[in-house]
């Protein structure tokens, strides 16, 4: 692994078509903070009142979730409440069979506009 590492480095600093083949850095995750500093530059409001709508907006989404199982979001695409059952899974450190509870959880379907941000 250090050693393709190491020749793409090279490769890069001689400009060579092997640099162009690596992969590009992964960005890094955006954090809670870094979100809503930019949602408050994007809107021109404070950052006090952008976390105040992400997290009414947050607090929305999951009660209509709760009480419809579905939420459609203009533009954006889809969010569905959905059941994941009882499954049998293994412990990675003993290889011991466990029993994996069911749980709910949310799918996002992205829409035709969403999707084609990306392929842009």
């Amino acid at each position: 692994m250090a050693a393709k590492k190491e020749a793409a480095t090279k490769a890069a600093a001689k400009g060579t078509k092997t640099a162009k083949a690596a992969a590009p850095a992964a960005a890094k995750e955006k954090s809670l903070g870094e979100l809503v500093g930019a949602l408050a530059e994007k809107t021109g409001t404070t950052k006090v009142q952008a976390k105040s709508f992400l997290e009414a907006h947050a607090e929305l989404l999951i009660n209509e979730l709760k009480t419809s199982g579905s939420v459609q979001l203009a533009g954006i695409g889809k969010l569905k409440l959905g059941d994941r059952p009882e499954r049998q899974g293994r412990n990675p450190s003993t290889g011991e069979a466990i029993t994996i509870k069911a749980a709910k959880t949310v799918k996002f379907s992205g829409g035709k506009s969403f999707k084609d941000g990306f392929n842009a």
